[in-house]
């Protein structure tokens, strides 16, 4: 007969230890975490973790649906995941929105990254060193077979991570799909916000001020967008700034550039048309007097595209990234490029008479690093 001094905590079954540990908090569950292997093992199993998701039908009727809001804001238990289910074609009533602002707000709390997909309304906290791992909000549309018609439930979701997520440092808004050009106008209140992702977002608007004002943003990627999008960014702080533009006429595409970005010292232009005069480009660039690293991506370069770049540039980076070259040997490479220090082909083609384009290899950058002795030439495989 085993003595009750012979008992001992890890002697327990593996399910009453999880019923212990919902006791717990969640920041205690954390320190709980790293007492020893086996309790990092139970709390990092699947099993557990899927106790701390939170499942919520937005179709219950109103009086059911207030009482539940009641519930979640006087329980002090967290999630790791929370999934809202709700017939997204329905009215989005003041009811399920205070839900969905109310989860919102718990997942948001003291985040300083969030990433929102827009296409399937899911939000989710990066994983940091501070959290076990990151969170997760979903809004799943019960009508499985249908194309969602939450457009609005989109934009309170956003406004609701504004309103919430004040100490936000970064924010990746995915598959936006949308064109409303007052959707993004309250990311103003994100004042800490230092990187901005946005992908599918199609303003055809172009706004007399820009009115989404971020001064402390430093990294700014418009990914999938047009051209009207540049103007809806006051950012006088920007160091990088990246667009994958829709537009296939680059000085169209230069002129909103330089309107209300040019103190960047990094500019990354991806274009989807062979057809772009990338040349142009070039010619354009003296607009940034602090621009130190060029990335031009999806175009092709004749062998006179630097004639327009002038020599007094400050370029010390320059990346071609799935760009067709007429010659490797550019025009004008060592007199205009005089500051350059790193030259990359990533992905890059190269023409030869008899057989056509082909990936550039190691033998054809030789001769470029013997005319840029200073400058390290080199493949995206280097």
């Amino acid at each position: 007969m085993m003595d009750e001094g012979d008992l001992h905590f890890n002697d327990l079954p593996f399910e009453l230890v999880c019923e212990i540990f919902d006791y717990l908090p969640l920041p205690d569950v954390k320190n709980a975490s790293i007492v020893c292997r086996r309790w990092n093992a139970i709390i990092f199993s699947e099993v557990y973790i899927h106790r701390f998701q939170l499942q919520v039908n937005l179709d219950h009727t109103l009086p059911v649906l207030k009482q539940m809001a009641q519930l979640l804001e006087s329980s002090e238990r967290e999630y790791y995941t929370v999934v809202l289910r709700a017939n997204l074609g329905s009215p989005l009533t003041d009811a399920r929105l205070r839900i969905v602002k109310l989860m919102i707000r718990l997942l948001a709390y003291r985040s300083e990254s969030l990433y929102f997909n827009m296409a399937d309304f899911r939000i989710e906290s990066c994983i940091s060193e501070r959290l076990l791992r990151g969170r997760k909000l979903q809004v799943i549309d019960t009508r499985a077979k249908y194309i969602p018609l939450g457009m609005g439930l989109k934009e309170s979701m956003l406004s609701a991570i504004c309103e919430y997520a004040v100490d936000l440092v970064d924010l990746v808004i995915a598959e936006m799909n949308i064109n409303n050009p007052k959707a993004l106008v309250p990311l103003s209140s994100l004042k800490h916000l230092k990187l901005l992702l946005i992908s599918d977002y199609y303003p055809y608007v172009k706004p007399p001020e820009p009115p989404i004002d971020l001064p402390n943003l430093e990294n700014l990627s418009l990914i999938k967008v047009t051209d009207e999008s540049c103007h809806y960014f006051r950012v006088d702080n920007l160091k990088r700034f990246f667009i994958h533009s829709t537009g296939t006429d680059a000085p169209r595409t230069m002129d909103f550039i330089t309107q209300n970005i040019t103190r960047v010292n990094r500019l990354c232009l991806h274009f989807t048309a062979r057809s772009i005069q990338a040349e142009v480009i070039f010619g354009w660039l003296d607009r940034f007097p602090n621009l130190l690293a060029l990335e031009l991506a999806g175009v092709a370069l004749p062998v006179d595209v630097l004639k327009h770049l002038s020599p007094a540039n400050r370029l010390q980076k320059l990346i071609f990234v799935s760009c067709h070259l007429e010659s490797i040997e550019l025009e004008g490479l060592s007199e205009k490029l005089t500051q350059l220090r790193q030259l990359c082909f990533d992905g890059c083609s190269l023409f030869h008479k008899q057989s056509g384009f082909h990936p550039i290899h190691y033998d054809d950058i030789e001769q470029l690093r013997q005319i840029l002795p200073r400058c390290r030439v080199m493949l995206d495989y280097d």
